[in-house]
């Protein structure tokens, strides 16, 4: 038996590196509410885990809040690419607030399939960080 070795590798990395498909939706999204509505717009939650897009925004007029309370009725909200719990949009339609759900549609996916598999009657063993965005928003999909 011969051992093969290879060379080292190395790993280039591009910097900066740009934001996945889901998080540009997101961000574009916020963008176009400021231009259709003016601000303020409130975003539920940070649109993307980003300072400097955060901030950005919010110079722009964008408002983040953490819950729907915090929002006026007769102005738009979005709800941040993490996704939110079913409650939340169910909420909004009875305020009969203006929202938009810019949620990632992978996160949208994960979000049909959990519901998919409960319906199914299987148990579902959800993995993420206690109190994420994203892992309320899973778990809020289900009753």
């Amino acid at each position: 038996m011969s051992i093969q070795t290879r060379p080292p590798l190395t790993l280039w990395l591009a910097a900066p590196r740009g934001f996945c498909a889901g998080v540009d939706r997101a961000i574009k999204i916020v963008e176009m509410a400021l231009e259709k509505w003016g601000a303020p717009v409130y975003v539920r939650h940070e649109i993307v885990h980003n300072r400097h897009v955060v901030d950005d925004l919010a110079a722009k007029g964008a408002v983040f809040v953490e819950e729907l309370d915090e929002v006026p009725d007769d102005r738009p909200v979005i709800f941040s690419a993490h996704g939110v719990p079913k409650t939340i949009p169910a909420e909004a339609a009875r305020r009969q607030m203006t929202w938009v759900d810019a949620t990632c549609p992978l996160v949208s996916k994960v979000h049909i399939e959990a519901e998919r598999h409960h319906e199914n009657g299987l148990q579902i063993v959800m993995i993420g960080h206690a109190g994420h965005p994203e892992t309320i928003g899973t778990m809020g999909q289900l009753p």
